[in-house]
């Protein structure tokens, strides 16, 4: 009994490894294989609206199979992070335009530096897009 157990564990166990070795690739390597959107972005070292802000504006497009750009439409997220070894949070998401134009708002703390970027969501067609980091501080 004890011979049998053994063998039929040992075959089970092969057959779900080869299971696994058939599923084919996981997501994470089909994430690899879609291209990015194309994003550009005005530095905002020269739009100072504000003793404290600066204004950032940027434009997304999404490449197309056949060599053309189209504006992106929906929302992307503005985040920032206020340490080296603090992660990105969202601080809010901005509208994009018919043309897929989004305009914000940065500002500067009082003491220390925040670091700012933007990114765009993936979807079926294309993967997470992320910006430039903007790094703004009082000298």
């Amino acid at each position: 009994m004890r011979i049998f157990r053994t063998v039929a564990t040992g075959l089970l166990a092969t057959l779900v490894g080869l299971g696994v070795a058939v599923a084919g690739p996981t997501t994470a390597s089909n994430a690899a294989a879609k291209p990015e959107r194309i994003l550009t972005e005005v530095p905002p070292d020269g739009h100072q609206v504000a003793y404290n802000a600066f204004r950032l504006k940027g434009k997304v497009l999404n490449p197309q199979a056949d060599g053309t750009t189209v504006p992106f439409q929906g929302k992307v997220m503005l985040t920032k992070k206020a340490c080296k070894t603090c992660k990105f949070k969202t601080v809010r998401k901005v509208k994009v335009n018919d043309k897929g134009v989004f305009k914000t708002r940065l500002t500067v703390p009082a003491r220390g530096r925040w670091v700012w970027r933007v990114k765009v969501k993936s979807n079926s067609t294309y993967k997470t897009t992320l910006g430039e980091k903007w790094t703004l501080f009082f000298d």
